[in-house]
């Protein structure tokens, strides 16, 4: 991985827990033109603790993260997190495309 985008950053209703999606990207290279580009590869939750530096993440399988430009996250507790990958629709209204539900004490 090259560098990240984040795309969100939510912190849990008693401040005990904070989590980051970032858009990860790679360095590849385009054989027609012999030109190093950036591609979208994978997108990840980074989880921790507010102000410390957020090492522990996690891989969201199953998407295609060119695709993804907004998510948005819920807290159920101040362990429990839903994170919801939105996706723009036809009509240009964003609708959930992927739910993820995460426990943060059991990752």
């Amino acid at each position: 991985m090259i560098h990240s985008v984040s795309l969100t950053t939510s912190t849990s209703p008693e401040q005990q827990n904070i989590v980051e999606v970032k858009k990860m990207y790679k360095q590849t290279t385009d054989y027609f033109d012999y030109e190093q580009k950036q591609k979208a590869d994978s997108l990840r939750i980074y989880y921790g603790q507010p102000g410390s530096t957020l090492n522990q993440y996690k891989e969201l399988q199953g998407i295609q993260p060119s695709m993804i430009h907004d998510v948005n996250v819920h807290w159920k507790s101040e362990q429990h997190v839903i994170i919801n990958i939105m996706k723009t629709n036809h009509q240009h209204k964003n609708k959930v495309y992927k739910r993820f539900n995460y426990n943060l004490s059991e990752m």
